[in-house]
């Protein structure tokens, strides 16, 4: 997971523990951790390329660099276990 977390770049933006261009996986894993549906909206959003904010201006935000379902999920886990 964590391999092609880094091959699609979300670590450039996003460190493990703190604030980078975006928030730290463990923020977004607190954010996250009491939702049910939290794997699924993860997975759109790293799968979409939506709008994100980065210092008040609108970016699109990468895909992930699969379209193998496993492979998203597994770094959507990996993300939500931080």
């Amino acid at each position: 997971a964590e391999s092609l977390a880094r091959k699609s770049g979300c670590l450039k933006c996003h460190a493990l523990d703190k604030k980078k261009d975006g928030p730290s996986l463990k923020e977004i894993a607190a954010k996250y951790k009491s939702k049910a549906d939290a794997e699924s909206k993860l997975v759109v959003h790293i799968q979409t390329s939506p709008k994100v904010k980065i210092d008040g201006k609108e970016e699109d935000h990468e895909a992930i660099k699969s379209k193998d379902a496993g492979d998203v999920k597994n770094v959507v886990q990996w993300v939500l276990s931080r």
